[in-house]
């Protein structure tokens, strides 16, 4: 059965050379079956990804969470609660890779399975749960769920449509950003604070009636997951390279690129190359110099994503304002999206990561200035918001494109860890020197954007040298 299909796709191949496939009537008919799979390929990975946006917006819910668990622990602080997302996200980033290594054991679907199972039985601990050493620890696990899962489902989209890559990566986070900021409106409104109040000066929320609620949250979140798992399992489809080698171009292919074809078929087809050319790839200065720039890409944003809460309660920032501020990330995230999914494909990496990193920086350096302002301070955290998913956009197809379909997993797994390298060491620096400065928050809170401002500053001049090369995986 193998030969045989080795054999239809060297004819294919023929058939390529002599440019007369397009006219082939089977040939189109197929093509057309190949579309309507990446379509609903497409919808798999946007409901998806809706179930990993509405965990991450949970982050915005922390002071929730330490004051239901200051009712059991008086001597928590805010400051404690800096550390629940940073850890998600650092396993996130650092375990990417394990889910290209079991996708390949168990599969596409059941990955996916795997992911939301994983997420939902964290869940549903942290709802019984009353120790905060507890909550790290699912926290770890849910990062684990999401890892596996949330770079699968957008690979797999993209790889239908090669040269969409951008478009279909802003896509797939436009639609779930919109969703979150219905979530996160939801709930403020809804479920956590119905009446708006506020929260005390210990920066916590002592009423019963408010603290309790964050388990309605669990649950409603445990539900919200299921329901997205059996979606986007039933809309997907995982892509075969080699259908994307026939169908997967949108054009006529010459003889060069049958050549190319012949040459990614047995990078495809023999594990060993491909192993050959991830452990190549990590270890070239290209991998290093990316690794890098993301590194001291991200301390603004973790930063500003940690505090702007505590730091708008501190400032006694209107409650209102903070209940919003969530949902205007998720819709400055959706503009943001919307902008780069058209303009990604067509501008030059570079221009476009270098814009963010002076942005990155000019924010750094003026939020200390802000504080003090609500309508500029609420304008700053919705500029990290916008950097923060412009960035998700486009880095992404740019790894593709650098390091190729079929390697992206493996080689963006361990690229995209330093984020969550970056964010624990934000929050370490952000909790020491929160201690250290004591009776000052605001030499804390300074001190804290001036180092994030000359991370943003080196990590332009880092972009400047990057460029849309493909990896030569034969030099």
């Amino acid at each position: 059965m193998k030969e045989n299909s080795e054999n239809l796709l060297d004819a294919k191949i023929e058939q390529m050379e002599t440019g007369d496939l397009k006219d082939d009537k089977s040939y189109k008919e197929k093509q057309k079956k190949y579309i309507l799979k990446g379509i609903s390929s497409i919808l798999s990975c946007i409901i998806h990804s809706c179930g990993y946006y509405s965990v991450f917006i949970l982050g915005h819910t922390v002071v929730y969470l330490i004051s239901f668990r200051r009712h059991y622990n008086p001597n928590l602080t805010f400051s404690h609660g800096y550390f629940l997302f940073p850890i998600m996200n650092l396993t996130l980033s650092l375990t990417i890779t394990i889910g290209g290594i079991i996708e390949k054991k168990i599969g596409g679907k059941n990955t996916i399975f795997l992911s939301s199972l994983i997420l939902c039985l964290s869940f549903a601990v942290m709802y019984f749960s009353r120790n905060l050493f507890l909550d790290y620890i699912l926290m770890g696990f849910i990062g684990f769920g999401i890892a596996i899962g949330i770079k699968l489902s957008k690979r797999n989209a993209c790889s239908f449509f090669m040269k969409r890559k951008a478009l279909i990566s802003g896509v797939v986070t436009l639609v779930p950003s919109f969703v979150s900021a219905g979530l996160a409106i939801f709930y403020e409104k809804h479920i956590l604070n119905p009446l708006s109040e506020s929260p005390t000066i210990e920066h916590s929320y002592y009423e019963e009636r408010i603290f309790l609620n964050f388990q309605k949250l669990i649950l409603f979140e445990i539900g919200f997951l299921i329901l997205v798992c059996i979606l986007s399992l039933v809309t997907f489809f995982k892509n075969d390279p080699k259908e994307t080698i026939k169908y997967g171009f949108g054009e006529k292919v010459n003889e060069n690129k049958s050549t190319e074809i012949e040459k990614r078929k047995e990078s495809i087809d023999d594990p060993e190359i491909r192993k050959s050319q991830v452990q190549k790839a990590l270890y070239s200065s290209r991998s290093i110099k990316l690794f890098l720039m993301i590194f001291l890409f991200f301390p603004t944003i973790n930063f500003i994503n940690n505090t702007w809460r505590p730091i708008g309660i501190y400032y006694k920032v209107r409650t209102q304002s903070l209940q919003l501020v969530g949902a205007l990330c998720s819709i400055t995230g959706c503009l943001s999206s919307i902008i780069f999914s058209l303009i990604g494909d067509k501008i030059q990496f570079r221009y476009i990561i270098c814009s963010f990193g002076i942005l990155l920086t000019v924010i750094s350096f003026a939020f200390p200035l802000s504080f003090n302002t609500e309508v500029l301070f609420v304008l700053e955290i919705l500029s990290v918001a916008f950097s923060l998913n412009g960035f998700n956009v486009i880095i992404d197809p740019h790894l593709m494109k650098v390091f190729g379909m079929e390697n992206f997993v493996e080689i963006c797994g361990v690229i995209r860890s330093s984020s969550g390298i970056a964010e624990i060491f934000s929050v370490i620096l952000a909790f020491y020197l929160e201690n250290y400065f004591t009776g000052s928050k605001d030499n804390a809170y300074k001190w804290m954007y001036f180092i994030s401002g000359l991370s943003g500053l080196i990590s332009f001049v880092l972009g400047l040298f990057e460029s849309d090369e493909k990896y030569n995986y034969n030099s």
